[in-house]
């Protein structure tokens, strides 16, 4: 762990947010990339990201304290002091963020594939560089294990799992089927927006498991908020590529052919009989 990325004299610049701003370059300028690459003008691309930057922290913070009320039952100054009690929800800023996207490319008259596909590359390099921060700063740390690669976490006992680099990992692989998906979308000239589908489809199937390897007390009934987010994000995603990913197509066909077939070996053994 080396929570501190630069110390000068009193002064403490710490890692994660060092990383925090590295992912937020990352994010904007891949973003910006493919967007522009589709053809959207630059003004609607900054307007995009602004308004979706803002509304993607102000989200983060506000899921944080809803998810830990009790670090801020005490005074509700602390949701604003940063300094005091840090803390920021992924996922409250991909939910807030998202939103912000979706609902402003109407207004923008940017199409909605575009700003689907573009988010999901954008999403996948800003966690990359995200979770290098969270290992360093340790802030989120993974259950107790025996396994020779676990790690020590600042202030916590016990050899823990690096689940930091876990989905590290993971996020290489996702990144690597993702780019995979695009090009084939590309070659068989598939709708825009069904590569960030498919890509969110991966992401909550991977991310869902590696959220039990992480040491959080924050749970929704027998799961924990986080996995319910990703159930909401997988079960969007299900539904979006049977609209708009060739499911409804290719499935309501072998659906209509094996009733078909049932149908027709129910009436032949009637027939028998």
């Amino acid at each position: 762990m080396h929570p501190i990325f630069i110390a000068i004299g009193s002064v403490h610049i710490y890692s994660f947010s060092v990383f925090l701003v590295l992912s937020w370059f990352v994010c904007s300028f891949v973003f910006w990339k493919m967007l522009r690459s589709d053809g959207i003008d630059e003004d609607k691309i900054f307007d995009l990201t602004f308004y979706a930057t803002l509304n993607a922290a102000i989200l983060s913070r506000l899921t944080f304290v809803v998810t830990h009320w009790d670090l801020f039952r005490d005074t509700m100054l602390k949701i604003a002091a940063f300094w005091v009690q840090p803390g920021l929800s992924l996922y409250g800023a991909v939910l807030g963020g998202l939103g912000t996207l979706l609902i402003l490319s109407k207004f923008q008259k940017v199409r909605l594939g575009y700003i689907v596909d573009a988010f999901a590359f954008a999403f996948l390099g800003a966690f990359l560089v995200g979770s290098i921060g969270v290992l360093m700063d340790g802030s989120v740390a993974g259950t107790i294990t025996t396994l020779p690669w676990g790690i020590r976490y600042v202030g916590m006992e016990g050899i823990r799992h690096p689940v930091q680099l876990y989905e590290l990992i993971a996020g290489i692989g996702i990144m690597t089927i993702t780019l995979f998906i695009k090009r084939k979308c590309d070659q068989d000239k598939r709708p825009y927006g069904v590569t960030g589908i498919w890509f969110f489809f991966i992401y909550c199937l991977v991310m869902f498991p590696l959220e039990l390897l992480k040491d959080s007390h924050v749970y929704l009934g027998t799961l924990r908020v986080n996995q319910w987010i990703l159930i909401a994000f997988f079960a969007e995603s299900l539904g979006a590529l049977y609209v708009r990913g060739g499911g409804r197509e290719s499935i309501r066909p072998a659906i209509n052919k094996t009733v078909h077939h049932i149908t027709h070996t129910i009436q032949k053994l009637f027939r028998k009989e």
